[in-house]
């Protein structure tokens, strides 16, 4: 089937496609970003209309088969041209130029005649004509380019002055329009967030905080203040826009691993070559630069009437942190659902609390009410503090350190069913001084029969937590996971469980102040398996563990009788069927009451 497919592929690759044929769909974010392809012009050949229709019918068989990277069979990248009879000196533009557009073969690209180019460098190829096409004709690409606009009026002025006095392109705010539609909420499947839809590594690298607290890939301003040095050290490094573009979209080491591979740096050769780019990649940039085209000629597509929003008038005002937006809102004179609207940065309905201030957004017009409600909104003290969670620590030793309880420290803290603590995580706590309590009696901890011992480590027992993963453990620690598999009888295909304690041996030097650890003085270890341990054992459940050699005549039920345990107890015992037959003189194991202890001794 596939090799047929194929087969029918090239066959329509050679027929000619017509003009309209759209590429597929950049990568999809949301609804708001959402694309259809536009349709067939009605006015093309009618042999056109048949070969679209075998195309679109052979690309949902390729999309079933898994041939996606060849649904573009019409390569009209591989032989760049002026489409537009440009001289090869105008093929970009770093300046507004306008275009001299003659008509080229049948098709009448006269429209073009004295468009307004962006400051980002333009290719005239088919794909870019037949883009910018389908926002100037096709209804729905009109009324997706109208809703466009008009949320760009938001920000757009915003991104604008940021990227001028950066000395970058201004048009590049279109990277903006294509990867989000300009909303701050917008969020990919595989993580990406915010306008600029930023990745968590790229994101960590431009010190975009990420907590549980805040996400400011989310804060329009401060993604826009990471996208704009992101370009100035993509284009540092790669001295083209076409490519920085594309390594926004692809990453920079896989645009430079392309680059190597087929010994180029032009984007447009790349883009033509067999697997040279991704395919949503080659759209993304062509995308962007029809976005700026369509936007700097807003009145020649028929846009010149949208009403852009109104761009967010707020001023920042500096309140504590830890406090709930539903206090702040009430002295703003807003719904605090609104409140967060002005912050889409703040995770929670509350200002981080590992903050002294926080600079929030208000509205400009609620400022002067603001000043004057806030004293009455405004705590006179601290309610509260700030700790941070230590790795094994759990939420009841901390409702426990500071004289409160597990609900009201998730109450607090916006803690949400099921979610999980972890090292490092800052809580809010009352603000009083924590109460240490004595220690309790030291731990029994079941160890191997097997000796180590390290000149350059130190020994140290950690209790696991609810949602430990034994990597996450040994990476804190500084160890390997298959070192602690060694040292403690357990798996490492199953999980930890709470309240199993993990011996390590640590590095001499390592800081274990953010961890809940006890030192070997601080536990009492028994060898999992000796007499000792299990004496000890059976001694903290009131009982006596004996060995009893069998009498002529025992049987496990009379047995069960005369120690007061069951059958299925003295089977699981010494691990043989309930339906065993004793032997005389053989030797069991029972576990018996203190108080009845000596029939069993007897039989010793």
């Amino acid at each position: 089937m596939r090799s047929f497919v194929v087969t029918l592929l090239l066959f329509a690759a050679l027929w000619p496609a017509p003009a309209h044929a759209e590429p597929s769909a950049h990568r999809v974010k949301q609804e708001a970003t959402r694309e259809a392809s536009p349709p067939p012009d009605p006015q093309e050949p009618s042999v056109d209309e048949v070969v679209t229709s075998v195309r679109k019918q052979l690309l949902a068989l390729v999309e079933q088969e898994g041939l996606r990277d060849l649904d573009d069979t019409h390569d009209d990248s591989a032989t760049p041209d002026v489409a537009v009879g440009l001289p090869p000196d105008s093929m970009t533009s770093r300046a507004p130029e306008t275009v001299h557009a003659p008509a080229r073969g049948s098709k009448d690209l006269g429209w073009l005649e004295g468009m307004v180019l962006p400051d980002i460098p333009v290719r005239w190829d088919d794909r870019l004509v037949r883009t910018l096409e389908y926002y100037k004709t096709d209804a729905r690409g009109r009324a997706h380019m109208r809703s466009l606009l008009a949320r760009q009026g938001r920000y757009g002025d915003m991104i604008r002055k940021q990227l001028k006095a950066a000395g970058l392109p201004e048009d590049l705010s279109y990277v903006a329009m294509v990867e989000s539609g300009y909303d701050p909420t917008a969020h990919s499947e595989v993580g990406a967030k915010g306008i600029w839809q930023f990745m968590t590594a790229p994101a960590n690298e431009y010190e975009l905080e990420m907590s549980r607290w805040v996400d400011q890939r989310m804060s329009p301003e401060r993604s826009t203040e990471a996208a704009t040095s992101y370009f100035r050290d993509l284009y540092g490094q790669l001295g083209s826009w076409p490519l920085a573009m594309a390594a926004f979209n692809m990453g920079y080491g896989a645009l430079l691993r392309a680059m190597q591979k087929y010994n180029t740096n032009d984007f447009w050769v790349l883009s033509s070559l067999e697997a040279g780019l991704p395919y949503e990649t080659i759209v993304y940039v062509n995308k962007i630069v029809a976005c700026a085209i369509v936007g700097r000629n807003a009145q020649r597509f028929g846009f010149g009437d949208v009403a852009p929003e109104p761009p967010a008038t707020t001023t920042t005002v500096a309140v504590p942190g830890g406090l709930q937006l539903a206090r702040i809102a009430r002295a703003v004179g807003i719904d605090a659902d609104a409140l967060a609207a002005l912050n889409p940065e703040l995770k929670k309905a509350r200002i981080p609390p590992d903050v002294k201030t926080w600079q929030l957004h208000i509205p400009k017009d609620r400022l002067s009410r603001f000043k004057d409600k806030w004293p009455q909104f405004q705590p006179e003290a601290p309610t509260h503090r700030v700790h941070v969670l230590r790795l094994g620590e759990r939420l009841s030793e901390v409702a426990e350190l500071y004289g409160t309880s597990v609900s009201k420290l998730q109450a607090l803290n916006d803690l949400e069913e099921g979610e999980q603590t972890h090292a490092g995580m800052k809580l809010l706590v009352p603000d009083v001084e924590p109460t240490i309590k004595a220690k309790a009696d030291r731990p029994t901890v079941g160890i191997p029969g097997d000796l180590f011992l390290y000149v350059d480590r130190k020994r140290v027992f950690y209790r696991a937590t609810e949602g430990d993963q034994l990597d996450e453990v040994a990476r804190f620690f500084k160890i390997t996971s298959d070192e602690i598999r060694m040292w403690n009888q357990i798996s490492g295909d199953a999980k930890l469980h709470r309240g199993m304690y993990l011996q390590l041996f640590v590095p001499a030097d390592a800081d274990l102040s953010q961890a809940v650890v006890l030192s070997p003085d601080d536990v009492r270890t028994l060898v999992v398996g000796s007499d000792e341990f299990f004496d000890f054992h059976e001694t903290q459940a009131n009982r006596v563990r004996i060995r009893y050699r069998v009498k002529p005549g025992d049987t496990l039920r009379s047995l069960a009788d005369r120690f007061d345990l069951s059958v299925g107890s003295i089977a699981r015992i010494n691990q043989f069927s309930r339906d065993k037959q004793l032997s005389p003189d053989s030797e069991i194991i029972v576990y018996a009451p203190e108080e009845g202890s000596k029939p069993g001794a007897a039989g010793l």
